[in-house]
């Protein structure tokens, strides 16, 4: 699980980062990230246990920004969820977020803080956004415990897939934001506004985000995009 982080934003509690730190150990996971953690250094490492050097050798960002930039695939986290009317939050469940197992890249699970979890402006910077069905009477789990779970569903599925499947490439950032430019470039051939066309682009990010699109396949869409945008342009001049 090299390629996997453990991503905490502002977590509040050090005792919930050192349990964190125990339940990635347990699942065999190495990487913590955290952004603008506390100063509970020695609270952290107490309930760390044996983990404590997955707490010691945490990376730390300053921001949201500065740590999405360092990862090729970031999965969100979040209880708090919507229907289509709020596409950003419209999350996939627990269970199929194993499908990340059969990528290569940095992949990036990102957990939110304690008391009001992620805002939608750093949810809108992740490729997925990932749930865990809960009874609605109480939809909030400990922060340990939702790592817990995201964690299992990953391991469940490597040993399922082991023996059967081939990692493919991930789609790198630079290789997504290269065909999210194409897309945008034919979406705005059709002239239906900034905002119809911005809320298409997010849309379409999202959708392809869920897929764990490989560099092979996004390579083809970009090329499908430039190639009927360059078309449509060329079939505009000849009108004029």
């Amino acid at each position: 699980m090299e390629n996997f982080s453990v991503i905490l934003v502002e977590p509040i509690y050090g005792g919930n980062i050192g349990s964190v730190a125990r339940v990635m150990m347990n699942f065999g996971f190495k990487n913590l990230v955290m952004v603008n953690p506390p100063l509970t250094g020695i609270v952290a490492m107490k309930f760390a246990a044996h983990a404590k050097e997955i707490v010691q050798n945490a990376k730390i960002f300053k921001s949201f920004d500065e740590m999405a930039g360092n990862f090729d695939l970031l999965i969100g986290t979040s209880a708090k969820i919507a229907g289509d009317k709020n596409f950003i939050r419209t999350p996939i469940s627990s269970a199929k977020i194993g499908n990340a197992v059969n990528v290569s890249g940095r992949i990036g699970i990102v957990f939110g803080r304690e008391d009001c979890g992620l805002p939608d402006k750093e949810i809108e910077k992740c490729d997925i956004l990932v749930t865990i069905l809960t009874c609605k009477n109480y939809e909030s789990l400990n922060l340990s415990h939702s790592v817990a779970v995201i964690l299992y569903e990953i391991v469940r599925e490597k040993n399922l897939r082991q023996k059967n499947f081939k990692k493919m490439k991930l789609a790198d950032n630079l290789e997504r934001d290269i065909m999210l430019e194409k897309f945008t470039e034919l979406v705005s051939v059709f002239a239906l506004g900034d905002f119809r066309t911005l809320l298409i682009t997010k849309t379409f990010k999202i959708v392809t985000g869920r897929a764990f699109i490989s560099g092979r396949e996004c390579n083809t869409l970009t090329g499908v995009f430039r190639r009927s945008y360059e078309l449509i342009e060329k079939l505009k001049q000849k009108k004029v």
